[in-house]
């Protein structure tokens, strides 16, 4: 079953007023969930999105946001049904081509590289237009209204819901600085969630 946003951020508010005595505007609650949703999703990688990326003739540089706006981090790119390989840092590149950078006469995609969170390096450059494949994680819609996405379905899977609330909890705590309730949160957040990956 899946849980609806306004049940899940009164659960944030019951918990900030418990552990740190501090009531919170609804509306203010439901934006940091939001915003923590988001967080939790970069990291497991959950919800993802899918797109066909137009590939312009001798061109290797990408705002790929521009292209899907809805895209945080690129998990895959594949052209004609083959996978990309990702590259892990820019100098991976000159394994394929010293001067890789000015590589436009390609006849398939080889590499991709992402840079933050706006940039996509496809190498080489090709000789004629082409598409691929552009898998990525998705941003999960921002809500801000408290009443407005009551009963809105989470678009984060259940079993990390709890993860997006331990997360907002202490960014709430923080802000309103309860300091010794965030120390208490945050040893037991690294204890639960260590063993997942996160540091």
């Amino acid at each position: 079953m899946t849980r609806q946003i306004g049940p899940t951020v009164e659960i944030l508010m019951r918990r900030v007023q418990q552990e740190g005595g501090l009531a919170v505007a609804p509306d203010f609650a439901t934006t940091i969930y939001s915003y923590c949703e988001q967080i939790a999703n970069t990291h497991t990688q959950r919800v993802i999105g899918s797109g066909v990326l137009t590939v312009p003739k001798q061109r290797l540089l990408f705002t790929y946001r521009d292209e899907f706006a809805d895209a945080i981090d690129i998990i895959s790119i594949r052209q004609s049904g083959r996978r990309i390989e990702r590259v892990d840092d820019l100098t991976k590149f000159s394994a394929y081509d010293v001067d890789w950078f000015r590589s436009i006469a390609g006849t398939r995609l080889d590499a991709w590289h992402q840079i933050g969170r706006d940039i996509l390096i496809l190498y080489p450059g090709l000789a004629a237009a082409s598409t691929a494949t552009v898998e990525y994680v998705k941003l999960l819609t921002m809500h801000t209204n408290f009443v407005a996405a009551y009963n809105t379905d989470s678009e984060l899977p259940d079993e990390d819901i709890e993860l997006a609330l331990k997360i907002a909890e202490l960014v709430l705590l923080t802000r309103f600085r309860q300091l010794p309730a965030v120390k208490r949160l945050m040893d037991a957040f690294i204890a639960r969630y260590a063993i997942k990956g996160i540091k």
